[in-house]
């Protein structure tokens, strides 16, 4: 989903996250960075931590961004026009010419926009498995020392409330299932990294994300932390579309954020991390804390309706995240009622 509100003030969390990054920006001096997906949630905010890098501590670091439609973006982010190098194209068939790199975080996918108003699923393995190989292709004559990307928690597949989403099970997609798109896509995409790593040398971590609260989130398509906060702030009741019965987690995006540069920056090689809270909060449950913190007033309704999303169902959707947690000396520096204040701009 394309970032378009201008008016958005994250400027102390990204100092809050340079902060943490101190460090490592002796890793990150003088280099070439290339960021795929870089105008969606993600994206924006990793654009502003490389512009504040830059800025206030003379990385020097060259951005490369890669996106379908840099002309919005930038019309709506004024802060990056000549700051950042935009490529204008589909990952599926962009060039980077001669152009070096150094790193790069992978993140594009079909967009949150294009989920919602339900992209072919064949469309999804497409995206992934055919941009991620174009851009390997692109990134071993680019001479690249490691890539980051951002998979997702649906690879797991759908366990059962009684399980943890931890990172060596070998749980998958169900392939019969037409729903499990994303989840292939992603393990495709997992697949092709480690391919072309490994055979010609180059770094990789791979971040197994799951649900992520904060500033730029959609709060109009299919989120549920992000509806219950639009509606708290707008409708006249907070509507939740299911039972409520299901269970999540919400990360702050800027510890999601930090994660991920430590990721990159570490030593450690060949490993996937779950990116998420471990906090466990049921849809209800996460209905009223919004509720409290927004519009103790309104009304809660619930509509009972079956998943319609175009993901397989999960009843319990919350990683184990103690490996990334213990490798990279990082934590969870939000609570989540902290995280949905920020997200509704609402003075802490």
């Amino acid at each position: 989903m394309k970032t378009s509100n201008i008016n958005i003030d994250i400027s102390d969390d990204i100092k809050f996250i340079t902060a943490h990054l101190l460090s490592d920006i002796v890793y990150l001096k003088n280099k070439n960075v290339l960021v795929t997906g870089a105008t969606g949630f993600f994206g924006i905010w990793m654009l502003s931590i490389f512009h504040e890098l830059n800025e206030n501590y003379g990385c020097n670091i060259n951005v490369t961004a890669l996106s379908r439609d840099p002309e919005n973006f930038l019309k709506n982010n004024p802060l990056f026009v000549g700051k950042i190098n935009f490529i204008k194209s589909d990952i599926r068939n962009f060039s980077i010419g001669s152009q070096k790199i150094d790193y790069c975080f992978h993140m594009a996918t079909t967009n949150a926009l294009e989920t919602y108003n339900n992209e072919d699923q064949i469309n999804k393995i497409d995206l992934l498995y055919e941009g991620t190989r174009n851009l390997m292709e692109q990134l071993v004559k680019a001479d690249i020392k490691k890539i980051i990307f951002t998979s997702s928690g649906v690879t797991y597949g759908s366990l059962s409330s009684q399980k943890e989403y931890i990172e060596s099970s070998v749980n998958a997609p169900i392939t019969t299932e037409i729903s499990s798109a994303l989840g292939e896509g992603k393990r495709l995409a997992e697949y092709t990294i480690a391919y072309f790593c490994n055979k010609h040398k180059i770094s990789f971590n791979i971040a197994r994300c799951f649900s992520f609260v904060g500033p730029y989130l959609p709060l109009n398509l299919h989120y549920a932390v992000g509806n219950f906060i639009h509606d708290a702030l707008n409708e006249k009741v907070i509507t939740v579309k299911g039972t409520g019965n299901d269970i999540r987690s919400y990360m702050y995006i800027a510890d999601a954020m930090i994660w991920l540069f430590k990721m990159l920056c570490s030593s450690k090689n060949k490993q996937i991390y779950n990116v998420g809270s471990s906090r466990k909060v049921s849809i209800k449950e996460l209905a009223f804390i919004v509720k409290d913190l927004i519009s103790p007033k309104k009304e809660i309704i619930f509509l009972n309706q079956s998943n319609k999303n175009d993901n397989f169902n999960r009843s319990i959707y919350v990683p184990n995240n103690k490996k990334v947690i213990n490798d990279l000396n990082v934590e969870e520096y939000h609570r989540l009622e902290d995280s949905i204040k920020k997200t509704a701009q609402i003075k802490l």
